[in-house]
């Protein structure tokens, strides 16, 4: 009798511990708006940090920024790369109880390729890679709002459900880090039953159906965004919280005081100057991203005349310090200088991309001198300064890196007035070709290309780079098979963007130091996103 007692108590301690995990919560700060939260339209990492909770693909990433299955129960490639076969997990469910199919799949691929010109971008890699899909994407872009991709053929398109739980992806070339890709947000399914095809508001509204993690319960684009935990998630025994709650506060010295006071377990946006004083201790926590920090001068149509000059965006490169800026913000731990386009931690021809190219060496190193030289070869002088705008968004280091250029800038003889921006709406503007100078972010972790890709024309809503010759010089390297010659073929391309032209002006590698409160654990970085699943409460 004792035996079956103390038995029948052990069991009921286990469940009580599973209970007391899964009841688990935390609080967290975020640095700006919900600007979508559709997963066929966004590019933004604050997006990401209810996406990819709420969302499951084909394929997740692992700390190593590998690509790990997630609903893929396994696939196979045809032996010339172009045809990969997916078979979906049998468990794989939507919250609702439904379900995930491969015409999940297939629809909302569809759906993004026709979504409408909002999301070129998104579909980019669709566009460039699948089968069928550019010709397509193109059909739907002329017919707008008529366009309906459930009945509109797409029997020339690379998806295909062959079965309720068999997916095909057919390539137009060969695409070695396609589940990688496959992580991504527009590779996501959504349920036809709730996902529009020509809007997305929907995203914003709680309780429809989720893949992922977690669900949506509560929303506020502009307050933040509270997940509870999805029990039909193929996974779901491995996720130990059981709500997160997204809050919006985008002052950074706001999220200080939130920290400090304990108002919230997590500050993802907090100041530099706070961040450094947690240097050393668990309450520190340095997110690793393979991301840039760099300028974009808007040499298009839509862009100032002196931005269509390369002796004067030279001149603004020449004129900046990269290690005085890194070090006012709180030194080259948190944001090592970046003195090429493509940032640290993808791979190379061997190596690192990055590491590779600054062996070549450096371009445009801090020369105030020349810079001065350039602008008078121009006819710009102190009696006769060139005069700039520079664009930022008023969150997180932006402003303190915008009063660093523009003592620097104003030290050649420039005359710079600022255009600070609400978070929400910065890249809306920077994609509509709204600007002369601007600070700018990317955060991918799959290819160097991805980087490039960003300033082809077509990538770009409205070009702000609009360079034929650097368009076909990625063309070309995306149709090389031997990886080899394709790397070296991304590093001539990326010399001709920043060394030859200097359309970009990197400034470091943008990490993320984020506060985390003492005795919270198992927060990771999965291919530079944020991730919570794991997360315990001591």
């Amino acid at each position: 009798m004792k035996k079956v007692l103390c038995v029948l108590l052990g069991t009921m301690l286990v469940f009580l511990c599973a209970a007391s995990l899964a009841e688990e919560a935390i609080r967290v700060a975020i640095g700006s708006q919900f600007s979508t939260l559709d997963p066929g339209l966004n590019t933004e990492v604050v997006n990401n940090y209810v996406i990819s909770h709420i969302y499951a693909g084909m394929f997740t990433k692992d700390e190593d920024n590998n690509p790990v299955n997630d609903l893929c129960a396994d696939y196979t490639i045809s032996d010339d790369g172009l045809v990969y076969t997916f078979k979906i997990r049998d468990d794989a469910v939507w919250s609702d109880g439904v379900p995930v199919t491969a015409n999940d799949f297939v629809y909302s691929y569809l759906r993004a390729l026709s979504y409408g010109a909002d999301n070129a971008w998104a579909v980019y890699d669709m566009v460039t890679y699948v089968a069928g899909a550019k010709q397509y994407n193109e059909k739907a872009l002329e017919a707008g709002e008529d366009f309906d991709c459930t009945k509109e053929d797409h029997s020339g398109v690379g998806f295909k459900a062959l079965d309720d739980k068999t997916l095909e992806i057919t390539l137009s070339t060969p695409l070695p880090y396609l589940t990688k890709l496959m992580a991504a947000n527009v590779w996501l399914p959504v349920r036809e039953d709730f996902a529009p095809q020509h809007a997305s508001l929907w995203a914003y509204e709680a309780g429809y159906p989720a893949s992922g993690p977690f669900m949506l319960t509560w929303c506020s684009e502009s307050e933040g965004a509270t997940l509870t935990k999805n029990p039909s998630y193929v996974n779901a025994d491995s996720v130990t919280l059981s709500d997160i709650e997204y809050v919006v506060m985008t002052d950074a010295a706001a999220q200080d005081m939130a920290f400090r006071s304990g108002e919230i377990d997590i500050a993802m946006d907090p100041t530099s100057e706070t961040a450094m004083t947690y240097q050393g201790t668990d309450n520190l926590w340095l997110m690793p991203q393979c991301s840039n920090y760099f300028l974009a001068i808007n040499s298009g149509s839509t862009g100032p005349e002196w931005a269509k000059n390369v002796n004067l965006r030279r001149a603004l490169a020449l004129a900046i310090d990269r290690n005085a800026v890194v070090d006012v913000l709180g030194g080259a731990l948190l944001y090592p200088p970046l003195y090429g386009y493509v940032p640290t931690g993808v791979a190379g021809v061997e190596g690192d991309f990055r590491a590779e190219a600054d062996a070549q060496g450096i371009a445009y190193d801090y020369d105030p001198d020349q810079a001065k030289a350039l602008l008078a070869a121009e006819g710009y002088d102190e009696s006769n300064p060139l005069h700039i705008t520079y664009k930022y968004s008023n969150n997180g280091v932006h402003g303190d890196v915008a009063t660093m250029l523009q003592a620097m800038w104003q030290a050649v003889g420039l005359s710079v007035d600022f255009d600070a921006v609400e978070a929400g709406v910065f890249y809306d503007q920077l994609d509509a070709g709204d600007f002369e100078i601007s600070r700018y972010g990317y955060t991918t972790s799959d290819d160097a290309k991805q980087y490039l890709d960003l300033w082809t024309t077509n990538m770009q809503v409205v070009a702000a780079v609009d360079d034929p010759v650097f368009n076909q010089k990625v063309k070309d390297a995306g149709n090389l098979t031997d990886m080899t010659a394709y790397y070296t073929a991304l590093h001539d391309a990326e010399d001709y963007l920043y060394k030859e032209n200097c359309y970009v002006i990197p400034l470091f590698n943008y990490s993320n130091p984020v506060l985390v409160k003492s005795g919270v654990s198992g927060y990771r970085s999965l291919g530079g996103t944020v991730n919570f699943n794991t997360v315990v409460i001591e």
